[in-house]
């Protein structure tokens, strides 16, 4: 996946408290040293934390198949997994989806102008931050 651009970090979720969703959320609020070292070196400036699941999203079924839906953004992509797990699909230098299955403490970057699309796993669950 480095070969495309995505980066990896693992981090200790379970260490640090984040609120169900908070749109936005101040990076500068994180407690978690690794965290705050990679916003500064990155030149992250802006965060959310959203929980997607039944209770937690409206119209749930409509949100995910939203996510599912092939697409790239104009910036890089920041996803910390929180709590739970669902799958970002990601195209490789050969036009191929690769699947990769987020979990707890999982945090990836997507570079610019990358196809993805994400989905919940069988569980429904994930708390990340943006």
């Amino acid at each position: 996946l480095k070969e495309i651009g995505i980066g990896y970090w693992k981090m200790d979720a379970k260490a640090y408290d984040y609120p169900v969703k908070a749109v936005p959320w101040d990076p500068k609020d994180a407690m978690d040293p690794k965290l705050k070292a990679l916003r500064d070196d990155r030149g992250y400036s802006y965060a959310d934390i959203i929980t997607i699941h039944p209770d937690h999203l409206p119209e749930f079924d409509k949100k995910i198949a939203a996510f599912f839906e092939e697409h790239i953004h104009d910036a890089d992509e920041i996803r910390y997994i929180l709590a739970g797990s669902g799958y970002f699909d990601v195209r490789n230098l050969k036009d191929e989806w690769v699947r990769v299955h987020v979990k707890e403490g999982d945090l990836m970057t997507l570079p610019e102008g990358i196809y993805h699309r994400f989905t919940c796993d069988d569980k429904k669950i994930i708390h990340a931050m943006r």
